[in-house]
């Protein structure tokens, strides 16, 4: 089965700490998962689709999609390689082969500790998202550009106009079920 991949191999390698050395065979999956998990839920299915098929039939640099163009080699091809490299790094020290996970080690250098680990991971996540915002903000600034940012429907993903996450949710309440403090209040007395 082909996947259309919105950056290369050389993009992934150039835009992030990923030594050069390191087999693409381990970071493809990791790409593939970042372009469906932070691609296709900022721009949703229609503009993701539309932007594989620019891709497949060759013609993404043709005269009349330059905002495509711009959107996939300036914006998607800055963020989705942070992603990627966020997801990878847990595994790159480890190898699964006939139902063993290994542990890889190194001669010339000493690997990260856990805590070592989540930092790095942390520092490359606000990277990522900073581009993610960066992306979105020239969707919905250029949308006259992108009209299958809204034609999305049925069991298509619509667009997600948020790019950070900090372990709550901060989207507002649809009408109707707005909780106010007087809520929590009036609730504390019947305890």
């Amino acid at each position: 089965m082909s996947y259309v991949l919105f950056i290369s191999e050389q993009k992934l390698k150039d835009s992030t700490a990923i030594n050069l050395n390191v087999d693409v065979e381990l970071l493809l999956p990791y790409v593939r998962q970042s372009q469906k998990l932070y691609v296709e839920t900022k721009l949703g299915t229609t503009l993701t689709q539309k932007l594989k098929d620019l891709i497949t039939a060759g013609t993404l640099g043709n005269v009349g999609n330059e905002a495509y163009k711009s959107l996939v080699d300036d914006y998607i091809g800055d963020m989705l390689p942070n992603w990627a490299f966020f997801h990878a790094v847990p595994f790159l020290r480890f190898k699964i082969e006939n139902g063993n996970i290994y542990s890889k080690t190194s001669e010339t250098g000493t690997a990260l500790s856990t805590e070592e680990s989540q930092h790095l991971r942390e520092e490359v996540r606000n990277t990522a998202e900073y581009y993610t915002e960066r992306m979105i903000d020239y969707v919905r600034n250029n949308i006259n550009s992108f009209p299958e940012y809204n034609q999305n429907s049925g069991a298509d993903v619509n667009p997600d106009p948020n790019a950070y996450y900090n372990g709550i949710n901060l989207e507002r309440p649809r009408q109707g079920t707005e909780l106010t403090l007087r809520n929590f209040l009036n609730a504390s007395d019947y305890s």
